[in-house]
Formats: structure tokens, C-alpha cells, sequence
């Protein structure tokens, strides 16, 4: 993911999507930089945290009834949206479950447009509603990489399952547009690329909230 992180320049202000505790902004600060302009959760134990911890920063509640077009520009948006849908351990419903919340996130990505795009989710997400999510990313204009890490892979004392990381650069960011959006094999599926369009931004066709997209194989 080295490629796409290299082009962050200094300053960058940060909306928080699903925030919990916050550990996901506390990564994108410690390779960004910049601070939080804004967070979005609404259960009450994350709202307590998120209020003792960063008390000046405002909570704008429900991501789904959000007024985007109100708040103030960012220029990363990062999330670890609900994984129930695409838990092993749930009902694996995917898209098709009531609190796949991603079509909302792909909204607020489509009025605030950022610069980049950071997402966390459990790797059964990749065998469930990934590809809406990779072709929504590609119709706004986002070049995505994404990887599976386990917390014991960086020394913390945890079990082995894996987390999906997902980084998604807008196009422009740098003025460059990239290669001609491509979907990952089925044998990429711990670990790859998609680019979006190569004429900028917003000219792949976007997968329906409904599950559409590429699926990858089971």
C-alpha cells in the first residue's frame, strides 16, 4: 500500500465514520499525520469514549441521515463499518442484511469526495459485498488497495483471525490519473488492486446496493 500512501501531503483533516474508540484514525494519524474534523457514531458506549477523548470534537450522530453536504471538507474519511453482515460467525447475509450500511458511506464519499479513503472490516467481507464495495469506490474515481493483517502480526497478544484493510486514493489527489480499473482475481483475495477508471473520476459503472458487483471466490 506503499505506493498509494506516498502521495499525503502534510495537514490533512480527517472524518471519522463508525469511529468506536477511535484506534482506526489513531493508524491513519500515525501514517498521515493531521487531525479529526469530525466523527460519526451513535452507540453509547463508543459516544462516551469519543466524548472523554476528544471533548471539542463534534459527533454528527447517524452516518445514514447525515447532511454531508453541511459538514466540513476532509480530506481522508476512514470507517470500520458494521461487519455483521460479513462475519463467518453471523448470519452471512451480506448486502442483503439490514445493517449493511455501505451504500450510505458510498454517498458520503460521492459529496464530500476526499483525497483518500480508509475502511476496516472482518476478511468475510471479502467473500460477501466486497465487490459492491470496489466497484462503488471505482465509479467515484478511487484507485483501492486492501490486505488482511492479524493483530499477532504486529506482536499484540490476540487470536489469529484476520482484519481487511481497504485504502482507497482518489485519482486526482495527485492530478495523475492511474492504470484502467481492474478487479483482482479470486486468488487475489487476501490481498490486492483495483484502479479505477483511467479517464478520472466517476466513469465506471457503479454496482446497486443490493449485491451487485464482483464476488470474490468462495
Amino acid at each position: 500500500m506503499a505506493g498509494l500512501m506516498g502521495r499525503a501531503p502534510a495537514g490533512l483533516r480527517i472524518g471519522s465514520l463508525c469511529t468506536g474508540y477511535g484506534g482506526l484514525d489513531m493508524a491513519a494519524q500515525q501514517v498521515f499525520g493531521g487531525s479529526i474534523a469530525w466523527v460519526s457514531d451513535i452507540d453509547p458506549g463508543a459516544c462516551r469514549i469519543i466524548d472523554h477523548r476528544m471533548p471539542s470534537v463534534p459527533n454528527i450522530g447517524d452516518l445514514t441521515t447525515a447532511p454531508w453536504a453541511d459538514l466540513e471538507p476532509v480530506d481522508i474519511v476512514t470507517g470500520g463499518y458494521p461487519c455483521q453482515p460479513f462475519s463467518h460467525a453471523g448470519l452471512r447475509k451480506g448486502t442483503e442484511d439490514e445493517r449493511h450500511i455501505w451504500p450510505y458511506i458510498a454517498t458520503a464519499l460521492r459529496v464530500l469526495r476526499p483525497r483518500y479513503a480508509i475502511f476496516e472490516n472482518v476478511s468475510g467481507h471479502l467473500r460477501r459485498g466486497f465487490g459492491t464495495v470496489l466497484a462503488d469506490l471505482a465509479s467515484l474515481g478511487f484507485d483501492v488497495e486492501w490486505t488482511c493483517v492479524r493483530a499477532s502480526d504486529v506482536g499484540a497478544p490476540n487470536n489469529p483471525r484476520q482484519r481487511l484493510f481497504i485504502l482507497a486514493a482518489a485519482q486526482d489527489s495527485d492530478g495523475e490519473p492511474e492504470q484502467q480499473w481492474r478487479l483482482a482475481a479470486p486468488g487475489q483475495a487476501e490481498g490486492g488492486w483495483a484502479w479505477a477508471d483511467a479517464g478520472g473520476r466517476g466513469g465506471a459503472p457503479s454496482a446497486n446496493a443490493d449485491g451487485g458487483g464482483w464476488e470474490p471466490g468462495t
